[in-house]
């Protein structure tokens, strides 16, 4: 069959031979569309760690003056479409293996098969290539560097930062410091209601208790977005927050001593680990001055690059004509994202009044709440909790009435929410209900888990492999913390009943890398002991420490309280017994 292209040259008498040679083949690569970034000096660092309550990121300090050559920077992230034609050009051996299908724990299942055009999340040739590593990142800039004689490369930490912050330095955001969060997804691609909507409704992953949350607003996209489709920094820059992070030159350091003040990529670090810069959609909103360290083995669905040019070669003056067709291919892709975007029905408002009542010996839960008052709602969906504070799974899906009985109610304390539905999206979840306090008869063991209230803990997944001991518990659950382990000052409670008066001794089931001064106990609000962790290998290996103790406990209700003195540990369960 004739292309339309064909056809119409050879309705002008061409034949088939003449009319194929005039049809222009497709360009064998694509530069893309640079802004020149002005040379200048600026205080490059400082700034908070991400979700972190120190005045400054320590990665990010000293804070350094850094005097940066006038150089050229891509206006969007390099998207599927160039990378292709590298790909077609050269063999390149990508990766097809890529950290890239979210499940309810987000990333939590490793590499599974998948590449920079076929993996669960890339839809659009217009999207940020990913799932490439950084040393397919690199080899794309040498690649084009070749095919062009010009200076392509990755950016300098340096430069990235200068650029991002218009050159101003220890700006909160390249567009602008202290943006207000609801404004924040009218530049960025961040973690936001689009994002909860499409985790939860593809994959059960929702950002309730993770990471911070997301954002109080709405960007369009559940996961990458075509590029340049949010508004750009001063420089006229897009997306260098959000989308997808973006990988530099740099090799990893610990902090800013002894950093360059030229604005070159810094490679007397750890190479085995390089910068990456941004955040991701993924993450509620990186800083313009907030670091990331990214293994060179690392193959992620949220890693990218944009590229740098050197201004050192005559070439690097020459206009680029592929640029200014990809913009106008770009734009029709931009317009009808928009117009998929505009014809969605907005976010309804989440339900209220939900109320919870138990009853039965097998603890069964009724839910009732609010009919919304937006006619557009076709229904809601009932969450559930696997713990205080833990991951939500739909239990129920487009109820027609306000009321729902789980007689499947697990005895750990745990929470419930509902959401609105209508024809395109379901709201934020409800604030959300608990379940009664759980009470642990001692003596007897208690899975780690099984905490009735929490700070700074959160509840972890067992990996494959992982050397468990949890007889009596929920398998695959243990207790851990931010990162990676338990987080210092967090801490577990537990409603205990002792049926009889007399003196305990206290073994734990726990895994740590280095070792540490472990936990602290108290009853009632009183101290009683401390335990040091041992060193067991990593943390998918176990040991059990036992006889921790004695401690004097009056028979009848307590509330024992789990304190994490020091980080870096993970508890499976502890038990108490009774010595006399």
């Amino acid at each position: 069959m004739k292309t339309p292209h064909i056809l119409a040259l050879s309705l002008l008498g061409l034949s088939i031979q003449q009319a194929l040679a005039a049809v222009p083949a497709p360009a064998a690569y694509i530069e893309p569309p640079m802004v020149a970034v002005p040379g200048g000096e600026f205080q490059m660092g400082g700034g908070k760690p991400y979700m972190g309550e120190a005045a400054q990121d320590a990665s990010a300090l000293p804070i350094h003056k850094v005097k940066v050559k006038a150089f050229k920077l891509a206006k969007y992230e390099v998207t599927v479409a160039e990378f292709r034609r590298f790909i077609e050009a050269t063999g390149y051996k990508a990766p097809d293996k890529c950290i890239h299908q979210p499940n309810q724990g987000w990333f939590g299942q490793g590499p599974t098969p998948g590449s920079w055009d076929k993996n669960e999340l890339t839809t659009s040739e217009f999207q940020p290539a990913v799932c490439i590593g950084w040393a397919g990142a690199d080899a794309y800039t040498k690649w084009l560097s070749q095919q062009t004689g010009k200076s392509y490369r990755l950016a300098s930490e340096a430069e990235w930062e200068y650029a991002a912050s218009a050159g101003k330095g220890k700006a909160d955001f390249p567009f602008g410091e202290n943006l207000d969060q609801k404004r924040i997804c009218e530049y960025a691609n961040v973690s936001d209601q689009s994002a909860e909507h499409a985790g939860l409704k593809r994959f059960g992953a929702s950002y309730q208790g993770f990471m911070g949350g997301i954002s109080p607003c709405d960007d369009g996209a559940g996961f990458a977005s075509i590029v340049g489709m949010y508004k750009p920094n001063p420089l006229g820059l897009h997306d260098l927050i959000g989308n997808v992070s973006e990988y530099l030159q740099d090799c990893w350091s610990e902090n800013y001593e002894g950093a360059p003040a030229d604005g070159s990529a810094r490679l007397d670090g750890d190479c085995k680990m390089r910068v990456g810069r941004g955040g991701a959609w993924h993450w509620r909103g990186n800083t313009a001055t907030q670091r990331g360290a990214m293994p060179l083995d690392w193959v992620g669905v949220i890693e990218g690059f944009r590229l740098a040019q050197s201004l050192d070669k005559p070439a690097d003056q020459r206009s680029a004509p592929t640029a200014l067709a990809f913009e106008k291919e770009l734009a029709q892709a931009q317009a009808v994202e928009r117009a998929r975007r505009a014809s969605l029905q907005p976010f309804p408002q989440p339900p209220l009044g939900l109320q919870l009542t138990q009853s039965g010996d097998k603890g069964n839960v009724q839910l009732t709440w609010a009919a919304s008052p937006d006619p557009k709602v076709l229904g809601y969906h009932v969450y559930r909790s696997d713990s205080v504070g833990g991951d939500f799974v739909r239990i129920a899906s487009d109820l027609k009435t306000q009321r729902y009985v789980d007689e499947a109610s697990q005895a750990r304390k745990h929470s419930y929410a509902v959401v609105a539905v209508n024809r395109d999206r379901f709201s934020e979840f409800s604030a959300p209900v608990l379940t009664a306090d759980q009470v642990h008869a001692l003596p007897g063991r208690i899975q780690a888990e099984d905490f009735n209230r929490m700070d700074k803990a959160s509840i972890g997944k067992v990996a494959a492999q992982e050397d468990m001991e949890d007889a009596g518990g929920q398998a695959g659950l243990n207790l851990t913390g931010g990162a990676p382990g338990m987080a210092k000052d967090s801490w577990t409670e537990y409603s205990v009943e002792v049926q009889r008066a007399g003196n305990y001794r206290f073994s734990f089931r726990v895994a740590s890398l280095p070792g540490s001064k472990g936990l602290a106990l108290s009853v009632d609000g009183q101290p009683v002991l401390e335990q040091a962790v041992p060193a067991t290998g990593g943390f998918k290996n176990w040991q059990t420490v036992t006889g921790a103790g004695p401690i004097r406990l009056e028979a009848g209700l307590h509330v024992l309280r789990v304190r994490a003195v020091d980080a870096g540990w993970k508890l499976n369960w502890f038990s108490v017994d009774l010595t006399d």
